[in-house]
């Protein structure tokens, strides 16, 4: 490995850590660091890692944000898929979050949704925004031969459906993957950290995760500036368009890495599917 200018004088002990379906992670508590050993490209499908370093690139300093020491996007010689150092920003909670806590992460996807980022980045136009299009048609294609895959190709059709019928807001960062398990609290700051999917995109799929697994509630994803220019109707609209989505995406990122290395069952897999299949769709607003 590459040795940072920061570890010239330290030696990590690296332990794995728990956590994490794709890649390997490893901490030296010691040296306050953590590692990550990035997942081959099929095992984290829809990850742009030149994308995800620009991301974090731009978010240094920023209170909320990881403290990156080193990121490694390109593969090696020894067959690793590159590497992510990181400070150490403390445990994720244990329990659903305090009031407090929702309250810091909702004033950072605030901060974060107004940042005016560079999209030129290396001389790649536009390499910091998500091509959802793409995303879809990539999980359409690792689909084939797959059981159920009549299923999850309408599936992917209704993802896009649904996609283009998401109230319009401006396009801002998103993080595409908010969970508890992506907090971390240091000395009581709360750090959010796993940009794999960081992007300019749509700001729907973080409120939606707010409001599903952080606790939040619709008054507070109003509050976002992401959300400004729209309705009362919209907002409901969005929302729940946007919650099919987000479990829709999950589904089929499932299907498309397959489940070694993850807790999830494949009885359970094809239920969760066939219960989003056979949601009615949800009729246009207003």
């Amino acid at each position: 490995m590459q040795q940072h200018p920061e570890l010239a004088s330290v030696s990590p002990q690296w332990q794995p850590m728990a956590g994490g379906s794709s890649n390997r992670l490893y901490s030296s508590v010691a040296d306050s660091l953590v590692l990550r050993v990035n997942a081959a490209p099929e095992q984290v499908p829809g990850v742009d890692r030149r994308r995800e370093a620009d991301v974090l690139a731009q978010l240094q300093g920023q209170p909320w944000a990881p403290w990156v020491l080193h990121c490694a996007v390109q593969p090696s010689a020894e067959g690793d898929h590159g590497w992510l150092l990181t400070r150490w920003h403390g445990e994720s909670p244990v329990s659903e979050l305090t009031r407090a806590q929702r309250a810091q992460l909702r004033d950072a996807v605030s901060a974060w949704q107004g940042l005016e980022l560079d999209v030129d980045v290396a001389g790649q136009e536009k390499s910091l925004v998500m091509d959802y299009d793409a995303l879809l048609a990539g999980y359409g294609a690792q689909l084939v031969g797959l059981p159920m895959e009549r299923a999850l190709q309408q599936l992917v059709v209704r993802a896009a459906r649904e996609l283009a019928l998401l109230p319009e807001i401006p396009q801002v960062l998103t993080h595409h993957d908010l969970h508890p398990g992506n907090l971390c609290l240091n000395a009581g700051a709360l750090v959010v950290v796993d940009w794999e999917y960081a992007a300019l995109g749509s700001a729907w799929f973080d409120a939606a995760a707010l409001i599903q697994r952080c606790g939040m509630k619709a008054e507070d994803i109003a509050a976002l500036p992401a959300f400004a220019t729209i309705d009362a109707t919209q907002l409901v609209d969005g929302l729940m368009r946007a919650r099919w989505l987000c479990e829709a995406l999950e589904c089929l990122w499932y299907w498309a890495r397959g489940l070694a290395g993850t807790d999830r069952k494949m009885a359970d897999l094809m239920r969760d599917t066939l219960r989003l299949f056979k949601q009615p769709e949800l009729t246009v607003a207003g």
